[in-house]
């Protein structure tokens, strides 16, 4: 009889709009099937529980097409659709018309044990306005304005923080709203997948390095540092470093710039939304990019080639974070002045160790910088050296590849911190000369395109820390330690061949 119980409690978690309400903590149920648990990437840890998903009988699907209404009777359609769905065959469509809500009424209440609120969204256009309310009793939390590209989205909400809202019990969640605050007709989308996650976990990072995401957050540990770097999304939407974050000052026309050390972002007007993306995570290096937007139209974009301040970060396992800032106000009001000031002093490329950029003259609306934070590590005076500095490469066999970062054609991209190569015909050696005061530590890409990791070899001892990166099907590794006299490194193997 125990067995038989057992084995009904796995068959009514595996039917959409079955699974038992269980306190999730310690005791995680994963109703969707494997190809919906493979589609989204925070349900790797496999603690996560379906709330919809629109798939089974048709009792079960038309019972949570009921869990949603609207906010105006009369008003707005729903419908379950089986030609366009984010996982499975069925998803739901929905016409929402301005002004309205989507309303949902999950039959799970509990939230506790999780971290995240996972919504599949399909929409048309790319748009800025969408935001959801979460309610519990007389408690509510509203999100910000989230960002929705054209075609299917995963749209992610940290509801960690309703545990921190006075009178708000997670464990009592009754209802979901769903807007898009900034339309004046009516909207159609489809969704599909309402999830809850618990997705808490370590990401791949280098030796020494320590990322962890929880929710929508990242918590960093470098070599050196006694206390982890956070970084975590702000009330407006935009994600910061906490008291490691660079402070962005603008001033816009008749506006003198502040003595005072301070964020100030008014003339890129009060419409912000924040996008951070991990686009690399291996053992060599993590890279990650921090956009802010600033759009000046609100709710529908024509296209993201919106003003923005965009940081993209390189990690590596020696304590180096490498930058590229990127200030665009392409189309917006005049800025005529700007500081960026650091929290500590930084290697600026092209220029020197700075705690500030300061340009009381903006003469362009696109400005652009490359820099390099150096945690307190024993090699960061030599580190700091190279990055202003690069070390000479010259190649023999292969070529100096067209970076964008590289901002003198020497075949060090400043912008990521390391040396980027390219191969001809399956085959690139290249010989490093340092200083006096040697080389730590460097970094190199070089891009084939390689069919899979290539042999390496550095004056005849093999490389054995190479990562092939999937993206341009390039191969990244490491030269250990510190080199202090002329080295030759050979890249060897077979490149891939693509259809035109």
């Amino acid at each position: 009889m125990r067995h038989t119980a057992l084995i009904l409690l796995v068959v009514l978690a595996a039917l959409p709009g079955c699974a038992p309400e269980v306190k999730p903590a310690g005791r995680y149920i994963a109703p969707l099937p494997k190809q919906q648990a493979d589609a989204y990437p925070e349900t790797i840890t496999k603690r996560f529980i379906s709330l919809a998903d629109f798939e089974g009988t048709t009792d079960g699907v038309n019972r949570q097409l009921r869990q949603f209404t609207f906010s105006r009777q009369s008003s707005g359609t729903r419908r379950l659709i089986v030609t366009d769905s984010r996982t499975g065959i069925g998803a739901m469509e929905v016409v929402l018309p301005a002004k309205t809500q989507l309303i949902y009424k999950p039959e799970l209440h509990d939230f506790s044990g999780y971290c995240l609120l996972s919504l599949a969204i399909h929409s048309e256009q790319v748009r800025d306005d969408l935001r959801v309310t979460i309610t519990a009793g007389d408690a509510s939390w509203t999100s910000p304005p989230t960002l929705l590209y054209s075609g299917w989205n995963t749209v992610l909400y940290d509801i960690r923080r309703l545990e921190r809202l006075a009178n708000f019990d997670i464990r009592s969640v009754r209802e979901l709203r769903l807007e898009f605050i900034d339309s004046a007709e009516p909207v159609s989308f489809r969704l599909d997948d309402v999830m809850l996650i618990d997705n808490r976990r370590d990401l791949p990072a280098p030796r020494g390095v320590t990322l962890r995401k929880e929710a929508l957050d990242y918590a960093l540990t470098l070599p050196g540092l006694d206390a982890p770097m956070n970084l975590a999304q702000d009330a407006d939407g935009l994600w910061r470093w906490g008291s490691d974050q660079p402070l962005v000052y603008l001033a816009g026309r008749d506006e003198n710039l502040s003595d005072v050390p301070r964020e100030r972002l008014a003339p890129m007007g009060t419409r912000r939304v924040g996008v951070v993306e991990v686009v690399e995570s291996n053992r060599i290096r993590v890279r990650w990019t921090n956009t802010w937007y600033f759009p000046s139209r609100a709710g529908q974009w024509v296209s993201l080639g919106v003003r923005r301040v965009r940081w993209e970060q390189t990690l590596y396992g020696d304590g180096r974070v490498v930058t590229f800032l990127e200030f665009n106000n392409s189309g917006g009001p005049l800025v005529t002045g700007m500081i960026v000031g650091f929290p500590r002093e930084v290697a600026v490329s092209g220029l020197e160790m700075l705690d500030e950029l300061r340009l009381p003259q903006l003469t362009t609306v696109v400005k652009r910088w490359s820099y390099l934070d150096v945690s307190p590590v024993p090699q960061r005076l030599t580190l700091q050296r190279n990055y202003l500095s690069p070390t000479r490469v010259t190649v023999t066999v292969g070529d100096v590849a067209i970076a964008p970062g590289d901002l003198d054609r020497d075949g060090f991209d400043e912008s990521q911190g390391c040396y980027v190569l390219t191969a001809k015909a399956g085959h690139c050696r290249f010989t490093l000369t340092p200083p006096v005061e040697g080389v730590s530590d460097p970094v190199f890409r070089v891009q084939g395109p390689w069919r899979d990791l290539p042999s390496i070899n550095c004056d005849g001892i093999a490389i054995t820390n190479a990562v092939h990166l999937p993206a341009d099907h390039s191969v990244l590794f490491q030269l250990p330690g510190r080199i202090t006299r002329e080295t030759s490194v050979e890249v060897e193997g077979v490149i891939a061949r693509y259809e035109e």
